[in-house]
């Protein structure tokens, strides 16, 4: 099989799941492609910004057209399965046409710490508002962490792109804080 990985990472969270479904997908035998044009499978991946994909994947999207995909991404905001699932809704009606989705995968991850200092200013003028969106922060510490690799590898063996029960491995350092990974097709 062949695949292909197109991915949008703000912070690096989406950037490691990238990652970890390419050594997966690698030890699995499989064989990365240069596009979605030549792949079996193409792997889409992005951070959540406002409930949908980076709009710096819009043009990446058309080479998606009659082609299996496998959506997968991070949200500051997690924890709840209909959220996650409501997020990768939105992922999967941005595909264009006769493109099928074959799984799907979404974990939180971890927000800059400005964001944080954000909501503790807000918080003071609004505690109610914003007391559960610091202990959101809170929770999201560390994420994606090793269970989440896992249970990314567990939706791609559901999707059966790779066997079951693969043993997940150290995740990988995360880039600089605010660096974008470039959209790889």
């Amino acid at each position: 099989m062949r695949y292909a990985i197109i991915c949008c990472s703000r912070t690096g969270n989406t950037a490691q799941l990238a990652e970890r479904a390419r050594r997966a997908l690698d030890a699995a035998g499989a064989e990365e492609a240069s596009s979605p044009a030549d792949a079996d499978v193409t792997l889409l991946g992005s951070w959540t910004d406002k409930g949908g994909l980076d709009p710096s994947l819009a043009d990446a999207l058309p080479a998606l057209a009659g082609r299996r995909v496998f959506i997968f991404g991070t949200c500051g905001f997690g924890g709840d399965p209909a959220y996650y699932d409501r997020v990768l809704d939105s992922f999967a009606s941005a595909l264009p046409a006769g493109a099928e989705v074959v799984g799907r995968y979404m974990c939180q991850g971890q927000m800059p710490p400005a964001v944080r200092e954000r909501y503790v200013t807000m918080a003071e003028k609004d505690p109610a508002r914003f007391e559960p969106m610091i202990e959101n922060f809170d929770r999201a510490l560390g994420h994606p962490d090793d269970a989440d690799l896992a249970g990314l590898v567990d939706a791609l063996a559901a999707a059966g792109l790779v066997a079951a029960a693969q043993p997940a491995s150290p995740a990988p350092a995360s880039p600089a804080e605010g660096a974008s990974d470039a959209v790889r097709a």
